[in-house]
């Protein structure tokens, strides 16, 4: 197939078609070997460069870059230079990303300075815009620019805690500084010690709102100017240090779909840049911030900043997780609100333990004698093991069918995230239930606790109504729309 492609285009036949064609195959590496075995110099590409059709010029120089043949790299570059179409030059520059580019950092740093000043009509200014993002993607990858490290700790600051809705208060109790007011998802703060939030375990994020003097309107220009004209660059100098530019990503939070949140963003981006003098880049692949757009009922913004950079070491220790693995603040919530029943120096059981989550963060909350969880699956006790040996802590694990699991000493608690029903039909997981109680029940001393988190209220009110020597003396919905639950089921003594 390759040989019949490069005879073809050696004889000027289907040209544009056979570049096209040759481009998807370089795309496997096997096909770039053979390629570089059948045409060594290739010379071939190197004279489409020179071609009237800017459609086969745009294909030859992203072969020449797939090739990855340092040799090139000098008429590539002349060809870039002498490029007068537009929507061409960004591939030129594309194709040079693979190759070494230290000897034209000068020229392709003037040219960028160039595009930055460029002033173009609508029709131009997407291919302007392309161009620059792949000149700066190179040019990072050249000179190898790190991120910002984050500062200010002890600098006066609004910040909101995001929380599970209704449970802001429980992260509230924990903060001792500052002046703190509790919302429904969340809470405001307004603090000089940073870091004395940072070891809170309940909160989801930290988000900084960024003050705007004008209302944000739900336009790409005015969303822009109006994120410029508040303190949004005045929050970067002071909790990043260094020097401009500042890399960043949007998101928005809005009832739109998906093609009309990416246009209103990719040109509030662009917008953002320009406006702010190249202060502000927006690489998706590779940012320190997030500027978060959340719409009002009104259908204006309100703006947050959350910043990558700000170290946060709550929850190092999970390294591994599965798809369906808690997440760790909301196992933290749970066992915050679990902790008046919970028994110190207790033997703990999890017969769900996945990646070891919740007896990580059982174990933060009051430190137990013995601690053992059981899973069926070998990744997940896998990576529980590895977790806990991050976290510092002794779990005993075993690969198990919580079912067959046997111990000689019972348990003062079970503290378990359930599994979800899956493929399971609604009689099965009822029985699944009833037996997961039964189980328990044998396993636990009298008066033990099982804390569980579970979408099945109705299969659990149904064994609470069944089985009269176990009590439920808590229970909290933590999410609503999903009806997720955490019980506090206590056997009688």
């Amino acid at each position: 197939m390759l040989e019949v492609i490069l005879e073809d285009l050696k004889n000027q036949k289907e040209v544009r078609k056979n570049l096209i064609q040759m481009k998807e195959l370089l795309k496997d590496e096997e096909t770039r070997k053979e390629l570089s075995e059948l045409s060594a110099d290739n010379s071939i590409f190197l004279g489409f460069l020179k071609e009237e059709d800017p459609k086969v010029r745009k294909n030859a120089a992203l072969i020449l870059g797939m090739t990855g043949d340092q040799e090139i790299l000098p008429a590539l570059m002349e060809a870039y230079e002498n490029e007068e179409t537009l929507f061409v030059k960004s591939d030129y520059v594309k194709a040079m990303q693979k190759l070494d580019c230290t000897d034209y950092l000068t020229p392709l740093k003037l040219r960028l300075e160039e595009l930055q000043k460029m002033q173009a009509d609508e029709s131009e200014k997407k291919h302007i815009r392309k161009e620059r993002k792949e000149l700066e993607k190179l040019l990072e990858q050249e000179k190898g620019s790190k991120l910002h490290a984050f500062c200010g700790y002890d600098q006066p600051c609004d910040m909101i805690l995001t929380t599970d809705r209704g449970f802001a208060q429980m992260t509230a109790e924990q903060i001792h500084k500052g002046r703190k007011a509790v919302a429904a998802s969340g809470v405001r703060l307004h603090t000089e010690d940073l870091k004395s939030v940072l070891n809170i375990r309940t909160f989801r994020e930290i988000l900084f709102p960024i003050h705007c003097k004008t209302t944000l309107l739900p336009e790409p220009e005015k969303t822009a100017e109006g994120l410029l004209a508040g303190d949004l660059l005045q929050l970067l100098e002071r909790h990043l240090q260094g020097d401009a530019p500042y890399f960043f990503r949007m998101q928005i939070l809005a009832p739109m779909t998906e093609d009309k949140k990416t246009v209103f963003l990719k040109k509030t981006a662009y917008i953002l840049e320009e406006k702010s003098g190249y202060k502000l880049k927006n690489t998706p692949g590779r940012y320190e911030v997030e500027i978060r757009l959340i719409q009002k009922r009104d259908g204006d913004f309100h703006a947050y900043l959350k910043f990558y950079t700000l170290p946060m070491h709550r929850f190092s220790y999970r390294k591994n997780a599965l798809a369906v693995s808690i997440n760790p603040a909301q196992a933290a919530l749970m066992l915050y609100l679990a902790k008046p029943y919970l028994k110190e120096d207790a033997a703990v059981l999890d017969p769900f333990c996945g990646v070891g989550t919740m007896l990580i963060e059982r174990n933060k909350v009051l430190p137990a004698r013995s601690l053992y969880g059981i899973d069926i699956y070998g990744q997940a006790i896998e990576g529980a093991r590895e977790n806990t040996q991050l976290a510092g802590v002794e779990i005993s694990y075993i690969q198990k069918n919580f079912f067959d699991f046997t111990h000689r000493h019972k348990f003062d608690e079970i503290v378990t995230n359930m599994p979800t029903r899956g493929k399971k039909s609604k009689e099965e997981h009822d029985a699944f239930y009833a037996e997961f109680f039964q189980k328990a029940k044998q396993h636990l001393k009298p008066g033990g606790m099982i804390i569980m988190y579970t979408n099945e209220a109705g299969f659990v009110k149904k064994q609470m109504r069944l089985k009269k020597d176990m009590h439920l003396l808590k229970e909290y919905c933590i999410r609503q729309k999903e009806e997720w639950y955490l019980y506090i089921i206590e056997i009688e003594e």
